[in-house]
């Protein structure tokens, strides 16, 4: 797989990039108006010494009587060391040169071809090619009283023109390598800082960790919340939205209410306990679990677990009643055995009138639950669960009597089997809420297919109207469906009556 770039070096690239190409734009600008700026002012100050230059009587003198001299060169040479021009010429209006650099040329023509506006009385700038290269020229004519009797021609040659505007580049190009400089400093440090704020990780890593998250959070069924310290939501999965609604909250988004809106009596746990406690609310019980979140070890809030301990606590007691099964055959195992060597016992001593009293008592047909249970339930599965359930229930002081009216064989969908069972586990979790006789007769039926199990309350004081809320939670609706299964709830005047009936398709015996 090939390694993406770093977010240090991306941000580092990206910034230094942008600072070179803004100031690279910057710079060229400013070298041309530079470059402009340079040459305008070299411009303006040839036409202005040429114009002071004009106005000296010597130079006038010299023109007028058509000659040369030792003095009027050192005056222009002067001139042009003055102000760093290359050459200073005058000429008359013949273009014939009184004055120039090399003496040898003075005497000669000017040449360039660019005199010609300044003999017509105007004075002008241009660029031409001389005896001493292409140069900038400026060209200012010279009169004498209103006539004009020559013209002096300044100039500097380009490649000085070049030498100038290159001095001057250079204080520009200094600083340009200090802006850079202080970019490369800056970018660094910018992205160091972006880094840490990023908990040193990547872009593709953070958007790896907020899928997970986000599947993690939507697909669990407990609910899950981020608050912050002051106790708003901030995040919430699926799970909350659908308990928020089902505790008669609107369709509005449960991001930003507070943690009252799925916690409605906060009284019973405690927020600074960082353990597992159980939680009730509107007659459902609930495991509560809360833990900081910490950010740089500085507590920014909390998220918070709420499950249905229904499911939880139903396990549990399937533990127990496994526990309590495999107790209650060994005990009957001892009993056999016992049972064994007494009748052993009784026919070694003849005594057969005691036999057939001994033999009469074991046929009893009152025998206890456990050894009916042994005879007509074949599913192992239930078997366990129902002894279990009878102990629990004596725990509370309560007699669970179940009757079998018919076998029970083994079901051979291992699946729905634990289906039916957490249907019974949860109406003797719901009955166990309730005020209770102590004796709860249970009757137990399965034919044609069909397991009809029948619950007898006795006791008149029992809510009916509360007892059926409970069995309209989806979580009983969802094993009902998935057994095949009704459920009704019959009022007489003996007492009320709970039918549950399931569709049960038992192998062979």
């Amino acid at each position: 797989m090939k390694k993406s770039i770093s977010l240090w070096l991306l941000l580092s690239i990206i910034f230094i990039v942008t600072l070179l190409t803004t100031n690279t734009i910057l710079y060229g600008l400013i070298l041309k108006e530079n470059t402009d700026r340079v040459q305008k002012e070299e411009e303006q100050l040839l036409l202005s010494v040429g114009k002071q230059v004009a106005l000296e009587p010597e130079i006038k003198s010299a023109l007028l009587i058509n000659e040369s001299s030792d003095a009027l060169e050192q005056y222009t040479l002067d001139i042009a060391e003055i102000y760093n021009f290359d050459f200073v010429v005058i000429m008359n209006m013949e273009g014939i040169r009184l004055t120039h650099p090399s003496i040898s040329k003075i005497g000669q023509p000017f040449e360039g071809g660019d005199e010609t506006t300044a003999m017509s009385g105007k004075e002008h700038i241009s660029i031409s090619k001389g005896t001493l290269g292409d140069s900038l020229r400026g060209f200012v004519p010279i009169f004498e009283d209103s006539k004009q009797i020559g013209v002096v021609a300044l100039g500097i040659k380009l490649t000085s023109l070049d030498t100038l505007i290159k001095a001057s580049r250079e204080r520009y190009a200094f600083s340009l390598i200090i802006s850079v400089g202080i970019a490369l400093f800056t970018s660094t440090l910018v992205a160091y800082y972006l880094k840490r704020q990023l908990l040193n990780l990547e872009p593709k890593e953070i958007t790896k960790l907020l899928e997970e998250r986000n599947a993690m959070l939507n697909e669990t069924k407990d609910v899950v919340v981020v608050i912050d310290r002051l106790g708003k939501i901030t995040l919430a999965n699926t799970a909350a939205k659908e308990f928020y609604l089902q505790l008669g909250g609107n369709s509005d988004s449960l991001e930003g209410q507070l943690v009252d809106a799925l916690i409605q009596d906060k009284a019973q746990l405690n927020f600074t306990r960082n353990a597992e406690q159980l939680y009730r609310q509107n007659g459902q019980d609930y495991l509560f679990y809360i833990a900081p979140i910490l950010v740089r070890k500085q507590a920014v809030g909390s998220i918070i677990f709420l499950r249905d301990a229904t499911e939880s606590l139903f396990v549990m007691d399937q533990l127990a009643s496994t526990t309590s099964y495999v107790s209650a055959l060994q005990n009957q195992s001892h009993e056999f055995m016992n049972k064994l060597h007494v009748i052993y016992g009784l026919v070694d001593l003849a005594a057969y009138n005691e036999l057939k009293i001994y033999l009469n008592d074991i046929l009893n047909p009152e025998e206890t639950f456990t050894n009916s249970l042994s005879i007509l339930v074949k599913n192992p599965m239930i078997a366990v669960f129902l002894v279990g359930e009878q102990e629990k229930f004596s725990k509370y002081g309560i007699d669970l009597a179940i009757e079998l009216f018919s076998e029970l064989p083994d079901y051979l969908d291992q699946k729905k089997t634990i289906t039916i069972i957490s249907l019974y586990r949860y109406i003797h979790h719901v009955l166990l809420q309730q005020e209770l006789p102590e004796k709860l007769p249970v009757t137990i039926d399965c034919t044609s297919n069909l397991l009809t199990s029948s619950y007898i309350l006795t006791d008149s004081t029992i809510n009916t109207d509360k007892l059926s809320v409970f069995f309209q939670e989806n979580y009983f609706k969802e094993l009902l469906k998935d057994a095949e299964g009704t459920f009704t709830i019959e009022t007489q005047s003996s007492g009320t009556i709970l039918i549950l009936k399931t569709s049960y398709e038992g192998g062979a015996i």
